[in-house]
């Protein structure tokens, strides 16, 4: 996860009701989820940034008050940036669909494009004698004489 879209997420992650069982990320939002996302942020000024404002921002249950530091300590040893995009999802749709969307898309698009440059970065070009003859008889006599360094080129020229 970039720093853009942790960022956008840490922003997010306000208003909510914050209880301290871990039940399933669409009934509510547990401390421990939102440690385990908090965690596998990387900047670390984000990150401190939300642990500092986690009761400020939000309303915690008198059992998360409670176990708020239990919490934090068995999120650092599940830790997952994404967590933090499924809270949102479930818990604040309209800025999930208004901000988090559009950075996913874009992230993605982004990497896509990447990997289609590094892909094409790794293909060898050939060039191709148009006037060489193409039957597959003069291919059989190239291959046998060694005048293809490789499989793939053979194939290539196929």
């Amino acid at each position: 996860m970039n720093d853009e879209l942790a960022q956008a997420c840490v922003d997010g992650l306000k208003n909510l009701e914050i209880h301290n069982y871990p039940k399933p990320i669409n009934m509510e939002v547990s401390l421990l989820n939102e440690f385990c996302g908090l965690y596998g942020i990387t900047n670390e000024s984000i990150r401190s940034e939300r642990m500092n404002n986690i009761r400020k921002f939000n309303k915690l249950s008198a059992n998360s008050d409670k176990n708020y530091g239990q919490a934090q300590s068995n999120g650092e040893r599940k830790s997952n940036p994404w967590i933090l995009t499924k809270i949102l999802r479930y818990h604040n749709k309209d800025y999930y669909e208004q901000i988090i969307k559009p950075l996913l898309k874009k992230n993605y698009d982004l990497k896509k494009q990447l990997k289609i440059a590094n892909v094409l970065k790794s293909i060898e070009k050939y060039e191709i004698d148009l006037k060489d003859p193409f039957t597959l008889k003069d291919i059989l006599d190239k291959a046998s004489n060694g005048e293809y360094a490789n499989q793939i080129e053979l194939v290539a020229q196929d």
